[in-house]
């Protein structure tokens, strides 16, 4: 992978980390995915975002 594209899946993921530690003090932070809070949501995509880089760079090792 571009180092500029996981660079910006990394930044995807810092974000969606920081707005889950702000919690429901963000400005949207009570709009969650049909009713989850905004940390049960955008963690899992924190995760996603964070770990795809490694796990695409491995695929392209292992092929």
């Amino acid at each position: 992978m571009d180092p500029e594209v996981a660079f910006f899946f990394y930044l995807g993921a810092v974000l969606c980390f920081a707005l889950a530690a702000a919690g429901e003090a963000w400005r949207f932070g009570a709009r969650g995915r049909r009713g989850l809070g905004p940390r049960l949501a955008l963690v899992p995509l924190g995760l996603a975002l964070w770990l795809f880089p490694t796990m695409w760079t491995t695929g392209q090792a292992a092929f």
